[in-house]
């Protein structure tokens, strides 16, 4: 899934359409998993990173979410003992001192499937080598934002993360108007 990802990124920045240096990544869920992976893996493509509801390290993953859960993931990756490699390269969070662009995090305070806790491992660490990194995590919510307030601060958190990282070219338009 990275490496389609990367591919796609390599494949439009050949299209001369794009700034390469203003490439954002964002997903949520899984897809907050892919942005933590794309600027753990190939933090030299990003200029920006919102990965919402994300999981990053299968090892706490695993342990701390819904046990319905945990036996889906536990098929998918194998044991914890036997594949404790797999697990390792595939958890972003041991590859965070290589994040070089900024990070904005979305979470749910009751996510049965991506612990809030998975989204503080990732302040901390990032905090602890000074890197930017903002967050918010809705304690009311879950895996997903299903309030109408929280969806709109979210969508407004976003908005003003990438219009302060990724600003558009000549832009003369304003989200307060």
């Amino acid at each position: 899934d990275l490496q389609d990802v990367l591919a796609g990124v390599d494949w439009i920045k050949q299209t001369g359409h794009l700034d390469p240096k203003k490439i954002a990544v964002m997903g949520g869920s899984y897809g907050g998993y892919l942005s933590m992976m794309s600027v753990t893996k190939a933090p030299e493509m990003w200029a920006a990173g919102v990965p919402i509801v994300p999981f990053v390290n299968w090892f706490t993953e695993i342990e701390n979410e819904d046990p319905v859960l945990q036996q889906s993931d536990l098929a998918t990756m194998g044991d914890v003992v036997k594949n404790k490699a797999l697990y390792e390269e595939r958890s972003p969070i041991n590859y965070i001192d290589r994040i070089k662009a900024p990070l904005l995090l979305l979470a749910g305070g009751h996510d049965p499937r991506c612990p809030k806790s998975e989204t503080q491992q990732v302040v901390d660490a990032i905090k602890k080598r000074g890197g930017t990194v903002d967050y918010k995590i809705y304690e009311n919510e879950g895996h997903g934002f299903a309030r109408v307030e929280n969806q709109i601060d979210a969508y407004k958190r976003v908005a003003d993360f990438l219009l302060a990282h990724v600003p558009p070219a000549d832009c003369r338009c304003s989200l307060n108007e």
